[in-house]
């Protein structure tokens, strides 16, 4: 890991606070911006291994023991040993007014050098499913909670969606509401270990209509508006965050017997109760698709654009992009996937502080599973990430090496 200073800096006229945190900022503050993996999680997965015509209970445990070159991964750069374990249960009941499925997941990564860096996450969710004939109705709830060198949140939600099922022309609305909730970092108060000024509900209604043109595609156009509101009407700044983003969206999903495909393009007018940052108009898409080579390769790839909250300094907003592929090999022994990411951020707002920032990062992954029994799986995973940003002109990179063990059962 490189860390070299930036010379001085010319700041705008902005509030004292602002200018403290540039003045202020610490190679510890700095460790916690490298961010999470882009690559599709190795952990052993509940999905697929339930359904509603076979098995109706799964539960899986993992463990897993290896070493990285940067725990975290942060700009401080500590290898460590890691110990990971993973604990999923899931469960499908039948009743009177639908459908209910229940899930538990627990992660937990220690880092023997590194504690700062532990991470261990917790989600809870329980769905009810109920089919109308030509129609069905969902309503989720999800509690998560979780704790790494980046943040402290804890998150719950509920969501409501009702979607016609039959014809060539299905309507659906989708209802949504998230109370985020930060607990503050260890360490002494400051502008980025205090994040209680990050509450907030987020809140989003979305309508439309999908639009079957042939057995393999289908069309999808509908609007809505999102709404963001903190608990504390300002920052530790002084800058009240609350926005309101009003979007149409329109999409295209091809699904044949030996490729998927989907993407969906969604502008939105972003409105802000701050008067220092300006209304406009912000732009995001999604896509991604998987193609059956044979029976044993598989390729698949992503991309999305995307403009959501950071809480970085003042109230700032990043446009991030990411591009995905990889391909899975299916062999009598096991399974074998490659996959690799890169992603860009850059960073709207900061023009307050005569500041520009812009972070790039790449990732690669080889992960491997070979089943023993009907229950048991050894797996493995070797993974390098490389992460630089222009904000202090900072690099660092990991390589992270594991092996582990899998108990799956389903009944």
């Amino acid at each position: 890991m490189r860390r070299t200073h930036a010379g001085s800096r010319r700041i705008a006229p902005c509030t004292m606070a602002a200018v403290a945190v540039v003045f202020g900022w610490t190679p510890h503050a700095a460790a916690d911006r490298v961010g999470g993996s882009n690559l599709p999680p190795s952990k052993p997965s509940l999905k697929g291994r339930i359904s509603e015509d076979g098995a109706t209970v799964a539960l899986v445990f993992g463990t897993s023991v290896g070493a990285t070159t940067n725990a975290g991964p942060t700009l401080l750069a500590e290898p460590s040993g890691i110990l990971e374990t993973t604990i999923g249960y899931a469960q499908i009941f039948k009743t009177a007014a639908g459908r209910v499925d229940v899930s538990v997941n627990l992660a937990n990564s220690r880092y023997m050098s590194f504690s700062e860096a532990d991470e261990l996450s917790g989600t809870a969710a329980a769905a009810l499913i109920h089919d109308w004939g030509g129609a069905q109705s969902s309503l989720a709830l999800t509690v998560s909670s979780g704790s790494d060198v980046e943040e402290r949140l804890t998150e719950t939600s509920l969501v409501f969606e009702h979607a016609v099922t039959a014809g060539d022309t299905k309507p659906y609305i989708r209802a949504e509401a998230a109370l985020l909730q930060y607990r503050d970092l260890p360490g002494p108060a400051g502008p980025f270990q205090n994040q209680d000024d990050r509450d907030r509900i987020a809140s989003r209604v979305l309508a439309g209509l999908r639009r079957t043109l042939t057995e393999q595609i289908t069309v999808e156009a509908g609007a809505g508006v999102d709404v963001k509101t903190y608990l504390e009407p300002t920052d530790d700044f002084g800058v009240a965050r609350d926005s309101v983003s009003l979007f149409p969206l329109i999409g295209l999903a091809y699904a044949g017997e030996h490729a998927s495909f989907r993407a969906v393009y969604t502008p939105f007018l972003r409105l802000y109760r701050e008067p220092l940052f300006d209304e406009a108009w912000k732009h995001g898409y999604q896509i991604e698709g998987e193609a059956k080579l044979s029976d044993e390769w598989k390729v698949f790839g992503a991309a999305r654009y995307g403009f959501e909250e950071t809480d970085f300094l003042i109230a700032s907003s990043a446009y991030e992009r990411v591009m995905l592929g990889g391909i899975t090999v299916t062999l009598p022994q096991g399974t074998l996937t490659f996959a690799a990411s890169r992603s860009w951020r850059t960073y709207d707002g900061l023009g307050l502080l005569a500041l520009g920032r812009s972070d790039d990062k790449t990732e690669f992954a080889i992960s491997g599973d070979l089943p023993l029994d009907k229950t048991m799986s050894l797996n493995a995973r070797l993974s390098y990430l490389a992460y630089e940003s222009s904000f202090g002109f900072v690099e660092t990179d990991a390589l992270t090496a594991m092996i582990g063990m899998s108990y799956a059962v389903t009944r």
